[in-house]
């Protein structure tokens, strides 16, 4: 969205580019602005997806620099307006345009950021503990795991070691975990997960092993030997080996919370003695909570300078500056966000229904590094 101008200003910015003797403009510095539009592509998390499609659309949205609408210009869409520099910019001046790839899974979003495939990544797990040092994981909300059965079974409580015992197939009978005689003989049916899902890898962490290795662990029967995509239950309760109320999956906190279409008829047990809830995986008193991230190149996005605050050093121009800015924009605190030009509330304000809207839950004051995000280095 432009900025309105008034006509004295209009005839200011006239001048300036008469005297230079070009149309172009001054970016605000330092930025990773540079007074062309570009194009931005992110890749990775399910999980994630419908957040950050959300917030592309509010950044997209978002105040910038005057552009150039001539028809036939050869600079269209490009900034006209100077500003001063060192000007703060509290939405997206060069007007660059940000895209959600459809989902392949964290991992697979992480290295098409290392192969250049995408600009930047979504994952719903932490970086791992080698092979992508070259990357920076940009926390910005926080989710849990929920553990679910469905049918006629009424959830109750797990322990860690239960779930561990079911997904390395030492548990095998429902009766073992709730002591109803009426459950001997009821097999559990443990459903494994896409390997390259962040909500995989981050189980993986909790149960501290491979939970798609274990021989009990299903598979969809279509197509052939696939593991289900996470969060979603519908291929699961559709395929001919499902047992309803022997069944058992996991997944999102906030998917399960937010799309009752997804969940389907999964309810989520206990963990410990402690429910899932906003409130218990905020202050992490819930056994499975997880960060959710933007990932970025290192040289692209860096800590600040002085460190620990939400101005974000980096890359200064093109793709990498652009996407230098919209991690500037998911981490920056209440008082640096524009009023959205449709709604009249500020950008945070939206970001926050954002937030509501897709379960998530925005990271507790004291786990923050950056702004509102915390910085978790790639190793």
């Amino acid at each position: 969205m432009k900025l309105k101008v008034l006509v004295a200003t209009a005839l200011v910015a006239a001048t300036l580019i008469s005297v230079a003797g070009v149309a172009g403009a001054t970016a605000p510095e330092p930025s990773g602005f540079d007074d062309n539009p570009d194009q931005v592509v992110g890749g990775g998390s399910d999980t994630t997806y419908p957040f950050m499609s959300r917030a592309d659309r509010l950044y997209n949205e978002s105040q910038g620099c005057e552009t150039i609408n001539t028809s036939g210009d050869a600079n269209l869409g490009k900034c006209i307006t100077p500003t001063n520099a060192g000007t703060a910019v509290k939405g997206d001046w060069d007007h660059d345009f940000f895209v959600e790839k459809y989902p392949s899974g964290s991992s697979a979003g992480a290295k098409g950021v290392q192969d250049g495939v995408f600009d930047y990544a979504r994952s719903s797990r932490a970086p791992k503990a080698s092979g992508e040092g070259d990357l920076n994981f940009w926390a910005f909300g926080k989710d849990g795991l929920v553990f679910e059965t469905y049918g006629t079974r009424t959830p109750g409580n797990l322990t860690k070691a239960q779930i561990q015992g079911i997904y390395n197939c030492s548990i095998t009978s429902w009766q073992t975990i709730t002591g109803n005689p009426a459950d001997a003989g009821k097999t559990i049916q443990p459903w494994g997960m896409n390997p390259n899902s962040g909500t995989k890898a981050t189980m993986d962490t909790f149960l501290g092993f491979d939970l798609n290795a274990g021989s009990c662990v299903k598979k969809l029967s279509a197509p052939a030997n696939y593991y289900p995509f996470e969060n979603d239950s519908k291929p699961i309760i559709a395929d001919p080996a499902f047992d309803a109320s022997n069944a058992f999956w996991f997944g999102s906190y906030a998917e399960d919370k937010a799309w009752g279409d997804k969940r389907q008829t999964a309810q989520s047990w206990s963990v410990n003695g402690i429910a899932p809830s906003a409130g218990a995986i905020s202050n992490n008193t819930y056994p499975a909570t997880r960060f959710i991230y933007h990932v970025t190149r290192k040289v692209d996005v860096s800590d600040s300078s002085p460190a620990g605050t939400e101005a974000l050093g980096g890359a200064d121009s093109a793709k990498p500056g652009a996407v230098r800015e919209y991690t500037k924009f998911l981490c920056k605190g209440s008082t640096a966000h524009d009023n959205n030009d449709f709604t009249g509330l500020t950008n945070y304000q939206e970001l926050t229904q954002i937030y509501s809207d897709t379960g998530y839950i925005r990271l507790p004051v004291t786990e923050r590094t950056n702004g509102i995000c915390r910085l978790v280095p790639a190793p």
